[in-house]
């Protein structure tokens, strides 16, 4: 689902909670509407994990025989953030929308810095026919963890070539 989608009914059930804070105490919501009231803070729960987990997991490119080494690595930057506990606070304590926006970013932000060693890690020369030929053309990086290859300075998606050759690379690129 769409960021634009999962957002949007994020903010009606923090517009809903709001709305009952504004007429109903959080006891009575707790006691006398508990049914309705732990829904709600369900769906809320629900939407903003999915809301979160979108914006913050958006873009980031791993292929799938490299997600055993660096799940370990976003899991531990969100524990490490804190940040979680305070989408939660901004969520239920403050119906906050545009603070739970900022803090997803900020999520993004630390989880893709922490995962530049990890891509550096899997950098490779990209040797293709054209590197053999005369004259030789220069080999180009590629980056196994994403599958993309370095191109016009920025990484750009390709399936390799079964011909070409990786080689370990030392000077690496600088992600865009």
């Amino acid at each position: 689902m769409e960021s634009t989608v999962l957002r949007k009914t994020l903010e009606g059930y923090l517009e809903l909670l709001k709305k009952n804070l504004e007429v109903v105490s959080v006891e009575e919501l707790k006691t006398k509407y508990k049914r309705p009231y732990d829904e709600l803070r369900h769906n809320i729960s629900a939407a903003a994990t999915a809301y979160v987990k979108q914006v913050t997991l958006e873009n980031i490119r791993i292929r799938a025989d490299f997600m055993q080494e660096a799940q370990p690595l976003i899991q531990s930057t969100i524990d490490q953030s804190g940040i979680l506990k305070q989408i939660s606070a901004a969520a239920f304590k403050r119906q906050d929308i545009t603070e739970i926006d900022r803090l997803a970013f900020d999520l993004k932000e630390q989880i893709h810095q922490a995962l530049l060693p990890f891509y550096d890690r899997h950098i490779r020369l990209y040797l293709d026919e054209a590197c053999f030929e005369n004259p030789p053309k220069a080999p180009k990086f590629y980056n196994e963890a994403t599958g993309c290859i370095w191109r016009n300075d920025t990484w750009t998606p390709m399936d390799l070539d079964n011909k070409a050759v990786l080689l370990p690379a030392l000077d690496k690129p600088k992600a865009a």
